[in-house]
């Protein structure tokens, strides 16, 4: 994987920070360049990578960087990613727990969390990537006014959600419980159509058996 052009893998045993790592021409970059650092947005549980694939061919203006533990899955993102040339998108392969790490403060404009495990368990909640102790994470790299996403089909991971992150204290700006439905799709912004038009693996697929998905954005102010 780490061989792959932009696809890193790189031990959290040292200090770096991901601006840092874009000084390399081999990591991403928008075209036309810019003298302004672009905002960098990361999806979490990016599994096949074909949504960080497809809005990164949308949004040529952003970067956009999956994540994830599981290689052999990502791999077909980083080949699409390769097939394209694309130079804004790319992936790192790290455990989710880890993730603040690898930026420096306020580095991340946006976070998507897309169909992630809803480790339904209550033994399992820190597992969550949308409980309190990943929002400890996130807050450390996301700028000032950056969003949190999720995607998921499962209701009660959302339900779960909607509460932890109000009392953490995140405004919820957008709260959608069927995406897709076509009165929700004509209420859709720009940047909500752009992004929420492509779909995940999993995403196709819940799709495919009738089930609704569910959205919600919000930040701290």
């Amino acid at each position: 994987m780490a061989r792959m052009p932009r696809v890193w893998e790189h031990p959290p045993n040292a200090a770096w920070t991901w601006r840092e790592r874009l000084q390399n021409p081999e990591a991403l970059s928008i075209s036309p360049s810019s003298s302004q650092d672009p905002p960098l947005i990361l999806e979490l549980g990016c599994g096949t990578g074909l949504w960080t694939v497809g809005v990164g061919s949308q949004k040529p203006d952003r970067l956009w960087l999956g994540a994830d533990i599981k290689g052999a899955r990502m791999w077909h993102g980083a080949k699409q990613v390769e097939a394209l040339g694309l130079n804004n998108a790319g992936f790192l392969r790290t455990r989710l727990e880890d993730i603040e790490l690898y930026f420096g403060e306020g580095e991340v404009s946006e976070i998507w969390i897309t169909f992630p495990d809803p480790q339904p368990r209550e033994s399992r909640e820190k597992k969550r990537l949308t409980s309190p102790a990943f929002l400890k994470r996130y807050r450390k790299v996301l700028q000032e006014g950056g969003y949190l996403h999720l995607k998921t089909d499962n209701t009660a991971l959302f339900e779960y959600t909607l509460e932890a992150w109000k009392d953490n204290g995140l405004n919820l700006e957008r709260c959608i419980r069927d995406v897709h439905h076509p009165d929700e799709r004509a209420q859709r912004s720009t940047y909500e159509q752009e992004t929420l038009s492509v779909l995940t693996t999993y995403e196709s697929r819940y799709m495919a058996q009738g089930l609704p998905i569910h959205y919600v954005r919000a930040r701290w102010i």
